[in-house]
Parts: C-alpha cells; sequence; structure tokens
C-alpha cells in the first residue's frame, strides 16, 4: 500500500528584540524553495527535508513537497510573509488532497507580526483541513518553545538531540520510522508534556563539550527502551522570544498516556533541577583580551564566541564592540567574523580591492547597546559572499552572506557582511580567502555551534558577553509578555 505524504518546512527563530522584521527576501541567505526545486536544491545535505524525502524512497512513499524554507534567525517574521508560507503549505490541503500523514519540518520558535506562536498556528491549520484522523509530525530545533497549541494539534515532536545542531537528518530519519510504524499498526500515538516556569534549562543545552544535557538526553534514550515509548523530545527553548509559552519543555510520545505522562514529568523535573548547572553571567571584553595576548605565533588559534550579538539567536549580528577591544588590544594575526552592514559594503565596494578607507562599520540595529565603530583599513578581498557548507552543520548548504568584503585593520582581518551571518562552518572564512587555521586569534558571532566545526582547531575557547539583544543577562532585557513567576527572573 502506497502512503501518501505531505512534507513541508518553514525554518524561522524569532528574536522578538529585535525590531526589524523578518520578510521573503531575508530567505535568500539560506533557502526559499517550492515543490521540484526542493529536491535538487537539498540533495544529500544534512537537513531535515532531505532525511524525509530518502526515508520515503526506501519506503515506497508518495510524498508531495510543495514548499521548504529557511531563514536564519532574526526578527519576527512580517505579516504578508507568513500569509504567504501558511498558503504555500497548506496549498495541497485547501485543494482538498488526503494524506495519510503529515510532516512539517518547524523550528518551533517562530513569531510574526500577527502571530505569537506562528508553529502552533500553523499545526492548527493543517489539523483543521486534514482532520482529526490524519496523523501530524513535527521536527523541531532543540531551542523550541513549544506551545499548547503545538501539542494539541500535533501526533508526534521530535527536537534535536545535539548542539551544536549536526543530526537534522538522522532526527527526520528517525522520524519517518517511527510514522511508518503507527501507519502499519494504524495506532495514533499519544502526545504528553510539561514545562516547569523556567528560561533556560541544561546549559543551554549544549552537548559539545558534554554537559548536563548529555545526561538528560542519556535518560531519553534508556526510557525510549519501553515499548510503550516511541519518541522523547527535549526542549531547552529560546529566551530571547518575549511570548507566554517560552522556556524548556518535554514532550514524550507513546501508546499509553499514564506512563508517557509519568515520564514527561520525570524529565521536566530534571531539567529544572539543571538550573543549578546553567551558566548566566560569562566573561567581558576586557578579560578575552587578556587571553587572547597569551598566545603567539605557530600556536592554533584562541577562538572568542561574540555570542550576545550572535545572529543564531536572531540578534542584528552588527555590534563591533568586541572588535573594538581588539583593535585596542593591538591583536596580530587575528581574524573576525562578521559585522553585518549592508550599507557600509556598498559604500566601499566602488573603491576597489587594495584601496584605504576611512568608515564606520556596524552599530546599525541596537546604537545604544553596540555603537559604530571608526576605523581606517585596507580592502583586500570583496565577494559575493556565497558559499556551500563543509560541515559538519548544514553540511551541503548553500548558504550567502551578500556582498560581503575584508578589511585589513592593524593585524586583524575584519569580514564585513550584507546579511547577519553566524559563524557555523569554516567556509565563512575560507571563502574570504582567509584560513582560520593559521590565525592566532579568532572573533566570531557564535555561541555554541561554532564549536562542530572550529573546536578541533582552536586551543582554547572563551565565551565573550561584549553586549547585544542575545545576551544571557536576561534579567536586563524588557520582557513584557512573559508568564511570571519565572526563573532566573524572580
Amino acid at each position: 500500500m502506497t502512503r501518501r505524504i505531505l512534507l513541508a518546512e518553514i525554518m524561522h527563530e524569532s528574536n522578538t528584540f529585535n525590531k526589524i522584521a523578518t520578510t521573503k527576501a531575508d530567505f535568500a541567505g539560506r533557502y526559499w524553495l517550492e515543490a521540484e526545486d526542493i529536491a535538487e536544491n537539498l540533495e544529500a545535505t544534512n537537513t531535515e527535508v532531505w532525511g524525509v524525502l530518502e526515508a520515503g524512497k526506501l519506503r515506497g512513499w508518495k510524498i508531495t513537497h510543495p514548499f521548504a524554507a529557511s531563514a536564519s534567525p532574526s526578527g519576527p517574521m512580517a505579516a504578508d510573509t507568513w500569509r504567504e508560507v501558511k498558503d504555500k503549505i497548506t496549498t495541497p490541503l485547501q485543494a482538498g488532497k488526503k494524506f495519510d500523514a503529515i510532516i512539517l519540518v518547524l523550528h518551533g520558535a517562530m513569531v510574526t507580526q500577527s502571530s505569537d506562536d506562528a508553529d502552533g498556528e500553523l499545526l492548527a491549520l493543517v489539523r483543521k483541513l486534514a482532520g482529526p484522523e490524519t496523523m501530524i509530525a513535527a521536527t523541531l530545533d532543540m531551542h523550541a518553545n513549544v506551545s499548547e497549541l503545538m501539542v494539541q494539534s500535533a501526533d508526534i515532536l521530535m527536537a534535536y538531540r545535539t548542539y551544536p545542531h549536526i543530526d537534522q537528518f538522522d532526527r527526520a530519519q528517525h522520524l519517518a520510522d517511527i510514522v511508518d510504524t503507527a501507519l502499519k499498526t494504524r495506532q495514533k500515538p499519544h502526545l504528553s508534556f510539561a514545562r516547569k516556569a523556567m528560561m533556560d534549562a541544561a546549559d543551554h543545552g549544549r552537548t559539545d563539550p558534554p554537559g548536563p544535557m548529555n545526561r538528560l538526553l542519556a535518560r531519553a534514550e534508556e526510557i525510549e527502551q519501553d515499548p510503550s515509548v516511541s519518541c522523547v523530545s527535549l526542549q531547552i527553548g529560546f529566551p530571547w522570544a518575549d511570548v507566554d509559552h517560552q522556556g524548556p519543555s518535554v514532550a514524550v510520545t507513546g501508546t499509553d498516556r499514564q506512563v508517557c505522562d509519568a515520564y514527561a514529568e520525570e524529565l521536566v523535573d530534571a531539567l529544572w533541577q539543571s538550573r543549578a548547572e546553567t551558566q548566566l553571567d560569562f566573561a567581558r571584553p576586557e578579560a578575552a583580551m587578556e587571553r587572547a595576548h597569551e598566545g603567539g605565533p605557530g600556536d592554533r588559534p584562541f577562538i572568542m564566541a561574540d555570542f550576545a550579538d550572535n545572529p543564531a539567536g536572531g540578534a542584528h549580528g552588527d555590534s563591533p564592540n568586541l572588535l573594538r577591544h581588539m583593535i585596542e588590544a593591538d591583536l596580530q594575526n587575528a581574524a573576525f567574523a562578521t559585522i553585518s552592514d549592508p550599507i557600509t559594503v556598498q559604500k566601499i565596494i566602488p573603491a576597489g580591492e587594495g584601496a584605504r578607507v576611512k568608515i564606520d562599520i556596524g552599530g546599525r540595529g541596537a546604537p545604544d547597546l553596540t555603537p559604530p565603530l571608526a576605523i581606517e583599513g585596507l580592502i583586500t578581498l570583496l565577494s559575493d559572499g556565497d558559499f556551500v557548507c563543509e560541515g559538519p552543520m548544514w553540511q551541503g548548504v548553500h548558504f550567502s552572506m551578500g556582498p560581503s568584503a575584508v578589511i585589513q585593520v592593524g593585524g586583524i582581518e575584519v569580514i564585513l557582511s550584507s546579511v547577519p551571518t553566524a559563524v557555523m562552518d569554516l567556509q565563512v572564512f575560507r571563502s574570504m580567502g582567509i584560513e582560520p587555521s593559521e590565525k592566532t586569534t579568532l572573533a566570531l558571532k557564535s555561541r555554541n555551534h561554532f564549536r562542530a566545526a572550529y573546536g578541533p582547531l582552536a586551543r582554547d575557547v572563551l565565551l565573550v558577553d561584549a553586549g547585544g539583544i542575545a545576551s544571557m543577562r536576561l534579567s536586563e532585557l524588557p520582557y513584557k509578555n512573559l508568564k511570571r513567576p519565572t526563573w532566573p527572573l524572580d
């Protein structure tokens, strides 16, 4: 019997403190794909979509895939873009087509100008159109903010188990296994859910280097050996979304409601206990400069992660605060990626490679926290900013930083991009003519994702809070919609 499967993706993580709306144009940094273009562009990539397509091929599924889109985390999605996304995903259902199962690839922390719970709204719409008997499953990012509406509308929720996220393909394949089994047994699963009043847990979910999350995931794998449980999903949440369903949660899928409820409560209690191991305070730039000066020629790179302005946390990616300290400290054989400043990039392109320029860079998104920086330097490279990820994260996926430039400022090579870029792949530097392994110091916009590719190169790593809207100093952020009381604010 041929199974009919609807597969669609909308992947966006929304920082509500970023006041710049995310539009269709912002998906150009990753992808916005329709119908046949999906398989062609995502073939052999470490993505959930390719994982499901491969699993479906082995099982003889007839997969309809109308839409797949992914954008870098940023501000809430514009209302008109969100309407278009919903329309593209639900077009087959609106046309009256019937499916045995629907698989959605979601982030789980998406906010739009019209919805604080966009993932829940989409799942509820799909449920309404598909009917109560159709199985609906969704993959989630580990940092999803799962809402009650999401739980009510879906039958299976499955988050990543790695941070840095390198298991997208594997998790999608596992989800396909569960969907296939449920279809064969004609036993619709039960979904249990639990949450505590907290904003973060398990040291933000990091698994590399190992932390409390590894211990919790090991327990999740033990629980999945219970024949009445098919999936245990741990979500750490995304604290930079000012929504009432924010925070860590547990979803357990299985055939026995009471068993699944008990496991969900056990694991959410364990998440609560892990708050004692969750780091909320990080090094200031001054301390980072002291560490950077400890290196010398021939040493492996010392990596400073400028995480408070991390675009993977939806920040602007344009803060020059850490770079300002690097210049003042006169660091040599160093590189910085990236300062997002499309206006300045366009200004310097006419000057050409080899020109010296005096410019102000960055500081446009939140100038009160991260003011612009005046620099003088040599343009050593101009580029379209396109690259294909080496991996392991997003392996094979095409990314674009938009028109970009490298400017040599003293002993520091600075990458200016047009698109906010979280540095997760070595090609961010290599595509711009910089070999990261040869640098004494690397500074980059990231929190933990960089470790998958850059960890093997580093002599040491330091997370630096140089200011920005993705800081873990959560008490300094202007929450209005968050349910209170909640840890660590209260």
